[in-house]
């Protein structure tokens, strides 16, 4: 016959073994899973405001160099809108040009 207490840490010990390898496996299947979904997820996210931000940011240089061409040009708008739509023009055809077919 055991005596009482050996027979708890016997009980006490295989309970922590049986949790650990729950703890263990759970955390396996998490870092598998969710670890990835996360990336993901955080990877859109980012990718989405700096989108958002890229867009604001361009409108922004757009209209302060439409403002600065039309008060340094002689003439109206007109002057600015034909300058900044040249560069435009001449830039868009080299992006036209190092397209991939």
């Amino acid at each position: 016959v055991t005596s009482p207490s050996l027979e708890k840490s016997v009980d006490a010990s295989l309970a922590n073994r049986a949790t650990t390898l729950v703890v263990d496996f759970v955390e396996i299947i998490r870092g598998r899973t969710t670890g990835p979904l996360l990336f993901i997820a955080r990877l859109i996210v980012y990718g989405a405001v700096l989108l958002v931000t890229a867009l604001a940011v361009t409108t922004l240089v757009v209209i302060t160099a439409v403002k600065a061409a039309n008060s340094l040009l002689p003439g109206g708008v007109w002057a600015a809108h034909l300058l900044l739509g040249a560069l435009f023009t001449i830039v868009g055809g080299l992006f036209w040009s190092k397209r991939l077919a």
